[in-house]
């Protein structure tokens, strides 16, 4: 069974990138379809390290530390990890607002990752995806938008689905990592909403931005990226102003114009194969360095311990390596 997430923004592929919003299926229609944790093969795969932050959703890190998106703006002073995730009642936690020196939050430079600090501690988080190796790997998708919205037809055949509003619930799909693709606001994760794809072949849409994406590393289950943006705006026809242009998951773009009436729109021909539309996400491992450098940070007084400890670690090493 085919599955199709759709996010907050959408990029504009080879034209330019905006962010993305939410999930929608390729096979089903029903908006409750994977809106529990997944079991089986994708069991324990990233589900239950999410949370709600405002209308969106955010990625446990580390025991006082979750990340999400920059570009939908700060979302109110908590995150919720909710009992749909962890199976259990939901636990609301207070965001740190005078961290980083009362900004409240850390953004990662040429980034669309933000990173946010809890008050409290939690009982558990993702690891981190840090290798380089992600292109061809099946990724779990998490988001919470809203379920496929009308047809998009071409010459009467059915091409995708149009962006729906979103609903507030979170669903999970999964896809295969296509490539890397360099941006002004860094490396992304690509992923083709394929009609042959995965067992849960999904794409992003309205709402799904900030949503984890978790990639399997020799059985572990780790955070690969963060929800960005998806391939838009389309339309039938390139005339500047009608209010005909949409945004949509589409597992084939043939024979609709695909831009903006601000950039301008691009043909894309209607050839015999399929031609889909990608899914974006910020990339982790890219950005590991700079977040495990927030996250990581020792507290002042295990600081201390740690310098004392490499103290005596350099006089032990002076003592073994003095002539005799």
């Amino acid at each position: 069974m085919r599955s199709r997430l759709t996010g907050v923004a959408f990029a504009l592929l080879c034209l330019s990138i905006t962010p993305c919003h939410a999930v929608v299926f390729e096979a089903t229609a029903d908006p409750n379809h994977n809106t529990t944790a997944p079991t089986g093969t994708f069991a324990n795969s990233g589900w239950q390290y999410e949370g709600t932050y405002g209308a969106y959703l955010g990625t446990m890190i580390a025991p006082q530390y979750f990340i999400t998106a920059q570009h939908f703006g700060t979302q109110g002073t908590t995150f919720t990890q909710n009992g749909i995730f962890s199976g259990g009642a939901d636990l609301t936690y207070n965001i740190d607002t005078a961290a980083n020196g009362g900004t409240g939050y850390w953004d990662i430079a040429g980034t669309d990752l933000r990173i946010f600090k809890i008050q409290e501690t939690f009982a558990t988080y993702a690891p981190l995806y840090t290798g380089s190796s992600e292109t061809g790997l099946t990724m779990a998708i998490n988001g919470r938008g809203g379920p496929r919205g009308a047809d998009v037809l071409v010459g009467g055949i059915l091409h995708g689905w149009q962006d729906s509003n979103p609903d507030g619930f979170a669903r999970w799909g999964t896809n295969t990592v296509s490539g890397i693709y360099s941006s002004a606001i860094g490396d992304l994760l690509t992923a083709s909403f394929s009609a042959s794809g995965t067992a849960e072949e999904a794409t992003l849409s309205n709402g799904d931005s900030g949503g984890g994406v978790f990639v399997n590393d020799g059985g572990i289950w780790k955070l690969a990226g963060v929800n960005y943006s998806i391939d838009g705006m389309f339309d039938t026809n390139n005339i500047v102003g009608d209010g005909s242009d949409f945004n949509a998951a589409l597992f084939d773009r043939g024979g609709l114009y695909q831009g903006s009436d601000s950039f301008g729109w691009t043909f894309i021909p209607d050839l015999p194969l399929d031609n889909p539309s990608s899914m974006y996400a910020s990339r982790i491992s890219t950005s590991a360095a700079s977040i495990m450098s927030i996250t990581m940070v020792p507290e002042p007084q295990s600081a201390a311990l740690i310098m004392l400890a490499l103290a005596l670690g350099l006089m032990q090493r002076r003592r073994v390596t003095q002539p005799v």
